[in-house]
């Protein structure tokens, strides 16, 4: 039996899976793999960054509501338009709209609020230094400049910036291909009715939930206390598979049969039982290529051990330098007792008061009422027996928007 920083430590020492070159269209969420360097400039020119008039800005330099400075307009240009052929010239003036490529001659913009127009003139109310309302070329991203580095979630904004920069395709990690096997004769799978003794298989559909939020589709597999054909089912996944994600078999009972199936197909253990409650009858090791996690079949056990410890697994191969969830201190809002011998996580909502994170267990409530209200895992770490109220302690966020690149 090992630590919770200890087991962190040999998930991180696992290697993320292949990489592959992904169109900028299928690779949200994933993690870049090599320097991204752009293609081009941006903006390739100088542009217009309002609607209004391109300009010198020494003949309006003195302009004013009271002192208006009339020019006559000499042509228009919108967005993609070519310039050439169009220059400003002492006394003139082009009209321009945002995005517009700035013309020869142009030292400004004013802006359309600015100024009146009259027949084939306009008259200028303010002035506008040089620079004014321009964005200079290059002035967001230069030709070969590094827009993004190994180890990059590909959000949103940054597939914005990639794309910008006249990048088309982005060098990933590749999304692990992942199997979830219920164990259990009493399982029942979604859907199906349930009958006396008999029990829907939730811990199979939370996990499916946490990999789909990180664009994984798993196999989803259900199987009957049966060793001889555990172990055939566990040795064909592993040969299908990256991660091999168990609930449920890892005790020592008559028919807790998950590890004696995975000890007859040649799991190598990397480790069996991590000091944490709940959650400490996990497991992780390798069959051949594939990763494997043999969870505890508690509801509470089980979704603690996803998610420190199955999750992280996971988001390692997929490139995630840190693959853990988001840890925060918070104060928390009553006593907490814990057990000395190992780490304790206690289910939470954080809210915000005077100015600080407030961590409040979650009490009169069913476990899977407690799983379902929470958005954190208030930790009593190894060594200490309990967290005095309003003390700080560390608090694991798995049910956030935060992230973890």
């Amino acid at each position: 039996m090992i630590s919770l920083g200890q087991a962190h430590q040999r998930i991180n020492q696992l290697s993320p899976l292949k990489t592959l070159l992904v169109p900028l269209d299928k690779a949200l969420g994933l993690i870049c793999s090599d320097e991204i360097l752009a293609v081009t400039n941006c903006p390739t020119v100088d542009s217009s960054l309002k609607d209004g008039f391109a300009v010198l800005s020494t003949d309006i330099a003195n302009a004013a509501v009271d002192r208006p400075i009339t020019l006559t307009v000499a042509g228009a240009l919108t967005a993609g338009d070519d310039t050439d052929g169009l220059c400003v010239k002492p006394g003139t003036a082009i009209r321009i709209m945002t995005g517009a490529s700035i013309p020869v001659g142009a030292t400004a913009v004013l802006a359309s609020e600015f100024a009146a127009v009259e027949g084939g003139q306009v008259i200028a109310l303010a002035d506008a230094q040089a620079g004014r309302n321009i964005l200079h070329k290059a002035s967001d991203i230069v030709e070969n400049q590094v827009v993004l580095r190994p180890g990059d979630l590909l959000s949103p904004a940054r597939l914005g910036l990639l794309a910008a920069a006249g990048v088309n395709e982005v060098s990933c990690y590749s999304v692990p291909r992942v199997a979830i096997v219920a164990t259990g004769s009493e399982l029942l799978l979604p859907g199906e009715p349930v009958s006396p003794g008999k029990v829907a298989a939730s811990n199979m559909v939370t996990a499916a939930a946490e990999l789909q939020k990180l664009g994984i589709r798993a196999t989803t597999v259900l199987l009957r206390d049966n060793l001889e054909r555990l172990q055939e089912r566990f040795k064909q996944l592993v040969q299908q598979v990256d991660v091999l994600i168990t609930c449920g078999g890892v005790l020592d009972g008559d028919k807790d049969l998950t590890m004696r199936a995975m000890e007859q197909i040649g799991m190598e253990k990397i480790f069996h039982r991590v000091r944490i409650g709940p959650g400490k009858g996990a497991c992780m090791g390798r069959v051949g290529n594939a990763v494997v996690f043999n969870l505890p079949s508690g509801p509470p056990s089980n979704h603690v051990a996803l998610l420190l410890l199955a999750l992280p697994g996971v988001r390692k191969l997929m490139g995630f330098s840190d693959p853990f969830p988001p840890k925060s201190k918070v104060l928390v809002a009553k006593q907490l007792n814990g057990q000395k011998k190992w780490t304790q996580l206690i289910y939470g909502r954080v809210k915000h008061e005077n100015g600080s994170l407030v961590a409040v267990p979650v009490d009169g409530m069913s476990r899977l009422e407690a799983m379902a209200a929470s958005d954190v895992l208030i930790e009593i770490p190894e060594g200490r027996v309990g967290i005095e109220k309003a003390a700080l302690a560390g608090a694991w966020f798995y049910n956030s928007n935060k992230t973890n690149s």
